[in-house]
């Protein structure tokens, strides 16, 4: 059974998202002009709008990692549409999200992110192959399938503006210092790292935006 359709039969308040531009999603214009009002890009506070989540070579496949590449307003690899699919609470009262989880973070939204290039469904989200853990890759995996492609966005304030730590909602353990999406570099493939630090005081690396606009040449 999918996580979509669980969360429907346990009677779950939340919009349940039907694909790309779905009632509930949350648009941004994106990196290329086809993507338009459906595609968000997505950025790290150490890098900077110069570099955004990319899929490389355009290819869209299971266990593909992702990357952060220049900003390049013709890269479908760059199109991603971010889904609001409810809070933690409605995952775990469905059986998704650990009791650990939902003590610290219930109030707080899920999210996946599916790679769209072209404004186009590919089905896959951003998520981890097996269990979030140090160095663990992050690539594309089937949306809506299991909670490895769920994301617990926390929002921090810094000096240099408002962003996101992306906890990843397949964490079973360590839940006070969760695993997080985290970027050792750009072009480097992403991965899942502790949260040390905690939510109040991530480092730059795990932090992360959205841009609006469609991206500059």
């Amino acid at each position: 059974m999918s996580i979509k359709t669980k969360l429907v039969t346990a009677a779950t308040v939340l919009t349940v998202m039907a694909g790309v531009g779905a009632a509930g999603t949350l648009t941004a214009n994106a990196a290329t002009p086809k993507c338009g009002a459906i595609c968000s890009d997505f950025y790290s506070a150490t890098s900077g709008t110069a570099f955004v989540l990319d899929a490389p070579n355009q290819v869209g496949q299971a266990g593909q990692p992702v990357t952060l590449a220049r900003a390049n307003r013709a890269s479908k690899g760059e199109d991603f549409v971010l889904q609001v699919l409810g809070t933690v609470s409605d995952f775990h009262a469905a059986g998704f999200v650990p009791a650990g989880l939902n003590a610290l973070y219930g109030g707080l939204s899920v999210y996946e992110i599916e790679y769209a290039p072209g404004a186009s469904n590919s089905f896959l989200c951003l998520g981890t192959a097996g269990t979030p853990g140090a160095g663990a890759p992050v690539t594309l995996e089937p949306c809506g399938v299991q909670a490895k492609t769920l994301w617990i966005f926390t929002q921090q304030k810094t000096s240099g503006g408002t962003y996101d730590v992306l906890i990843s909602a397949a964490t079973s353990r360590n839940f006070q210092h969760p695993y997080v999406l985290t970027t050792p570099a750009p072009g480097a493939p992403l991965v899942t790292a502790q949260l040390v630090a905690g939510p109040s005081s991530a480092f730059a690396h795990q932090l992360w935006n959205w841009k609006t606009g469609v991206l500059p040449s």
